[in-house]
């Protein structure tokens, strides 16, 4: 019987993403008012067209800050995948959670590793994070940061490394 269980989080808007939303806005409208007084200017009614583009350009950009990250547990075997705007999926990272070195709750006590790569794939929120290291082929060690649910780390337990399983 394969062990399966998904979950999908949002990722939540942090101060840097809002300034990005606002400058992304601010410029759009700068740009717009340019390009409808070269109309009224120049008299040339196809620079319209050029407005258009910016509007959708504006649209484009701000629809691509809305992040998903979706945690695929089979039969031991973690996927992650980055969902920009409900539109594009991008694969991050692959692993065999039995080749776990460290794995559990994401507090202050987890000291920081710099030597690691980090594979920040939480929802922002900082509550309910957990943490995962292990070495990859891909990265090497690396750090994974995630906010599953209790399915998905039910499924994880199971798959852990003996030493790690009974910890938590």
């Amino acid at each position: 019987m394969d062990n399966f269980a998904e979950y999908m989080v949002k990722k939540q808007p942090d101060k840097r993403d809002k300034t990005k939303r606002l400058g992304i806005i601010l410029l759009a409208v700068l740009l717009c008012a340019v390009t409808i007084a070269a109309v009224f200017l120049t008299g040339i009614p196809f620079i319209l067209l050029i407005t258009c583009g910016l509007i959708y350009g504006a649209y484009f950009l701000l629809s691509s800050q809305s992040v998903e990250y979706e945690y695929a547990v089979t039969n031991g075997e973690m996927d992650v995948d980055k969902i920009v705007a409900r539109r594009k999926r991008v694969h991050l990272i692959t692993v065999d959670v039995s080749k776990f070195e460290a794995f559990g709750e994401m507090t202050d006590d987890v000291p920081d590793d710099e030597t690691r790569t980090l594979v920040l794939c939480s929802d922002n929120t900082g509550e309910g994070e957990y943490y995962a290291d292990l070495d990859t082929d891909d990265y090497g060690p690396t750090r994974i940061i995630f906010s599953p649910n209790e399915a998905v780390i039910a499924v994880l337990q199971e798959a852990l490394p003996r030493q790690l399983r009974f910890g938590h």
